[in-house]
């Protein structure tokens, strides 16, 4: 095990050494217009970054993260402009530089990593030809040369078959692959500065923990200054040596990542952790305690805390000057004038508040569920010979890696996909062909999507979105349909004012409230939710998963809710499965799957969450490869190829039988349950191990 706050001694060094920063950013003021309305969207920041040091920027979307990094990159949009400040590279002002000399350093010098691979590769380029276009252009290589070092770079980011992987092209290869070749291209030219915004939002946690593996191996590896941008807290602890708290254009906190996370002196920095499922618990679980509230409007700031009217400990002072920064520690600041705040606590009272107790009466039923996709390489089994229930009034998680087949199997059950054998029952009668379905059928059943951009009409006001669904299943009468809708609106935290709005009007958390009102609109006895919160803030996460709970409680209805993060399964839900390739590997409660004995691959996810806490070691387990080929299964236990524990023959022939560990805990392994009983728990706290 390993305590990834340290710092090591070449690590210490190198920083010692350092006299010029790679990165320095001094007093920076960056405003954008829209007409004759002014956004000074970045306010006075300053941090610097050393050779070898990874520097965190964390904040909400619209906190103005992406500006500050495509600021250094002088890529800023049009209508934004630096007011005021420097930035400096090594020593150079970059703004001073002209367009020949920015375009030397582009690429070369300081690299960029963005968070989407599939919109930043060429898709009808192969992707070692990108690769080999950086080299050509800035090292001056011949076609052959420039394809030999693309291949090796490609090797260096562990991607397997790198002579192969070269000649595909980018929808060829997966998100985390795709996100691989991103850093390949970054690290090809030895850069001295790489800038990453996001680069691991929407990978599943097995994929991203390795990508922040490879980064951190390639940054001692080049000696490289990283600027790391995301919301995600677990990745910074995780990742870098230092972070900087932004907030509506300011930075709020700065310091050590170690000590940060230890005592968090800013109530924002407090209010962002408190907002995340914790990674250990005790058996009853505790409400999040989401921060309240918006961003702030930037073209009418007030001459005060930019915090205070979210902030749960503002006095008078706070709402009538703005602070400046103080020191709150060795090499720590913040901008607040009270720090004496407790931090938070983990050995804190807990309420239960999890679902009521489901019903013992089966809502839902897969029996021998099969789907199968006809390719022309043969029949793509995405669910494969899969049995599960859910219960009345149930919360039931399914987790699993992307491209397992957890979302297949939800759109089997919501009737958005036909099966191809098995059967789905519903209440006790068999559900048929998705065409034969009744309608009182498809109102039972209801599901909020992943990405509500994409499942929103943009050309329907609010009103009009929530509205469709009471009049196709004849809710309520028309005269009564407007005041149904606000009703459900305030059900999730909005107001009447929002049903004249259009999607694009709103925020991603927002819109994803408006996914959830519209799925209660039918008076549903099922919701599927699908990866719901996956790339929203953990401030939006945090309000959306409390909501969930409350009119889970209100309601009593049954949701099957489907993530890749174990400590938000476990926040939520009653029941999890845990799935691999279609199968599922085990099943049990919450608590059953974050202590021995565990299915290796369960085992594999828990050693991948992000923690938060200090003071926890977490046993570092990383899947070798990729999952097996769905068009071409093969024989035995299907997570063999990847499994640490793998014993033998027995396990590449014959599929494991489900084992019954206690009532409701099922394993599906070859390995004896007294052997993985006597596995070392994923999680050590101080000297104890936690569940």
């Amino acid at each position: 095990m390993k305590n990834e706050n340290s710092t090591s001694p070449e690590d210490t060094a190198r920083n010692a050494s350092t006299k010029t920063p790679v990165l320095s950013v001094s007093g920076v003021d960056i405003t954008y217009y829209s007409g004759a309305v002014k956004f000074p969207a970045i306010r006075d920041i300053s941090f610097e970054i050393g050779a070898g040091e990874a520097f965190g920027l964390v904040g909400e979307s619209g906190s103005g993260k992406s500006t500050v990094a495509y600021a250094v990159m002088q890529y800023l949009a049009s209508n934004g402009e630096i007011d005021s400040g420097d930035i400096a590279f090594s020593g150079a002002n970059l703004m001073k530089m002209s367009r020949k000399e920015l375009l030397g350093l582009r690429g070369l010098k300081i690299s960029m990593v963005p968070q989407d691979p599939l919109t930043s590769l060429n898709p009808s380029h192969r992707v070692g030809d990108q690769v080999a276009e950086i080299l050509k252009i800035h090292y001056k290589l011949n076609r052959d040369e420039a394809h030999k070092r693309a291949v090796a770079m490609l090797g260096q980011v562990h991607l397997p078959a790198p002579e192969l992987t070269a000649l595909k092209y980018p929808h060829q290869i997966s998100g985390g692959q795709q996100q691989r070749v991103l850093i390949a291209m970054a690290f090809c030219t030895n850069p001295e500065l790489l800038i990453m915004d996001e680069p691991t939002t929407g990978l599943d946690v097995t994929t991203q923990a390795r990508i922040l593996d490879l980064i951190r191996e390639m940054k001692l590896k080049h000696k490289t200054a990283i600027l790391y941008i995301t919301h995600d807290l677990g990745v910074v602890k995780n990742l870098c040596d230092r972070v900087a708290i932004i907030y509506a254009g300011e930075i709020v906190e700065e310091g050590d990542v170690a000590s940060l996370f230890k005592s968090p002196a800013h109530p924002y920095t407090q209010g962002l952790l408190k907002c995340i499922p914790k990674t250990y618990t005790h058996k009853t679980q505790k409400k999040l305690d989401a921060i309240e509230g918006f961003l702030p409007n930037l073209a009418d700031l007030k001459p005060a805390c930019i915090f205070a009217p979210r902030c749960t400990f503002a006095q008078e002072q706070c709402h009538q000057q703005a602070p400046s920064f103080i020191a709150c520690g060795e090499n720590r600041r913040t901008k607040c004038y009270f720090t004496e705040f407790d931090a938070p606590d983990d050995a804190e009272e807990y309420e239960n508040l999890r679902a009521s107790s489901p019903s013992k009466r089966v809502l839902v039923k897969a029996d021998r569920l099969k789907k199968v996709y006809p390719t022309k390489r043969g029949d793509l089994r995405a669910v494969d010979d899969t049995s599960f229930e859910c219960k009345r009034g149930e919360i039931l998680g399914i987790v699993g890696e992307s491209g397992c087949g957890k979302t297949t199997m939800a759109r089997c059950i919501v009737g958005l996909e036909d099966v191809s054998d098995g059967e789905i029952s519903y209440d006790g009668n068999k559900i048929g062909m998705v065409r034969k379905r009744s309608k009182e059928m498809r109102r039972k059943i209801q599901m909020v999507f992943q990405n509500p951009e994409a499942t929103l009409n943009p050309q329907k006001t609010i009103e009009e979105i929530i509205t469709r669904p009471l009049a196709l299943y004849k809710i309520v009468p028309k005269a009564k349909r407007h005041q149904k809708a606000v009703e459900l609106l305030e059900t999730v935290n909005l107001t009447e004012r929002y049903l004249s709005r259009y999607p694009h009007e709103i925020s991603g958390g927002e819109k994803q409230r408006v996914g959830i009102a519209r799925a209660f609109a039918t008076e549903p006895e099922l919701i599927i939710l699908d990866e719901p919160i996956s790339s929203l803030d953990v401030s939006v996460q945090a309000g959306i998963l409390n909501l969930l709970i409350d009119l889970q409680r209100k309601h009593h209805i049954a949701y099957i809710f489907i993530g890749h993060n174990l400590s938000v399964i476990r926040h939520l839900c009653n029941r999890v499965m845990v799935v691999y390739v279609g199968r599922i590997c085990e099943v049990g409660t919450p608590d059953d799957l974050f202590e021995p004995p565990y299915h290796p691959y369960t085992e594999a996810l828990l050693s991948a969450i992000p923690v938060v806490e200090p003071n926890i070691e977490q046993k570092e387990i990383r899947l070798q490869g990729i999952m097996p080929n769905a068009i071409d299964p093969i024989p035995g236990c299907a997570f063999h190829t990847r499994c640490p524990r793998k014993i033998g023959d027995v396990c590449e022939k014959n599929a494991p039988a489900e084992v019954e560990v206690k009532p409701g805990h099922h394993i599906a392994c070859h390995i004896p349950l007294e052997e993985l009983a006597a596995v070392n728990p994923v999680f050590k706290y101080g000297r104890r191990y936690v569940f």
